[in-house]
């Protein structure tokens, strides 16, 4: 009895700050999983983004670097406003009565889901803007050449945006993620449509 009375009374107290955002956390979660509809959740401290319906995760990302600036992610879902990229997907519009005269490819084991959601012509490299100045910004896996001008970009270029922006009182928060595959971009630039909601979920942020 003493030990068992010993080893409770020892035992490490838990915080009561990240006690509370992991109840919120989940407390927002449980909402979008009441709504009809798919819902995104970034969890980028476990490098894991996940497309889900009421509970059920329907696709999963891993993406292999994640780097943050700027302020706290709010504890709370958020709308995905918009969707940017250089080079933005681009449909063949057939006109009425114009006929299809290129052969179809033939769809290889294991690629028919690639080809029926269109997603090699969703662009590898581009942004999520969420509400309350939350952005995801998806790169390239870089070289050596394009990673010095990316250091460079990020540790002077980021903390004189960061001031002008709070000079504006405006809040700010960039998440980088990079895929070593690029089809995982795209498939992920897809299947996150304007209008979305989504909770992000990095707490040492």
């Amino acid at each position: 009895m003493l030990s068992v009375a010993a080893t409770v009374f020892c035992a490490p107290q838990e915080d009561p700050v990240s006690t509370y955002r992991e109840n919120t956390f989940l407390e927002e979660e449980y909402a979008l999983a009441k709504v009809p509809g798919f819902y995104f959740l970034f969890d980028l401290k476990n490098k894991r983004i996940e497309l889900k319906s009421k509970g059920i995760v329907f696709r999963t990302w891993e993406p292999q670097r994640v780097r943050f600036w700027g302020s706290p992610v709010p504890f709370r879902a958020l709308v995905l406003t918009r969707k940017t990229a250089l080079t933005l997907p681009q449909r063949r519009v057939i006109k009425p009565g114009e006929e299809e005269t290129a052969p179809k490819p033939q769809v290889k084991p294991g690629e028919f889901e690639l080809e029926a959601l269109e997603v090699k012509d969703m662009p590898r490299v581009f942004t999520l803007e969420l509400e309350e100045g939350t952005t995801i910004s998806v790169v390239g896996k870089e070289k050596v050449p394009k990673k010095v001008w990316s250091f460079l970009k990020w540790h002077i270029g980021m903390p004189l945006k960061t001031l002008m922006l709070h000079q504006k009182k405006r809040p700010m928060s960039l998440i980088q993620i990079s895929f070593d595959d690029p089809k995982d971009g795209q498939a992920l630039y897809w299947a996150l449509t304007e209008g979305i909601n989504g909770l992000v979920w990095f707490p040492n942020g």
